[in-house]
């Protein structure tokens, strides 16, 4: 899973947060933040058995 963000000044803050809080609970997420200046990501892993909890928290796969 790899959504895509509109670059803004406190976009790191925002999805580090969540993304740190998330992992605290389901260690088995990963969790990667790419901050170029015209697309931020944030690329989100999961074993295959977890694919069901990426699609309700994003709601889709890619």
């Amino acid at each position: 899973m790899r959504p895509a963000f509109p670059s803004t000044q406190a976009l790191a803050g925002d999805l580090a947060t969540p993304a740190a809080a998330e992992q605290h609970c389901c260690a088995f997420f990963d969790f990667a933040l790419s901050l170029p200046p015209a697309r931020p990501t944030l690329t989100v892993r999961a074993p295959e058995a977890a694919g069901s909890l990426l699609t309700d928290l994003f709601g889709a796969t890619v």
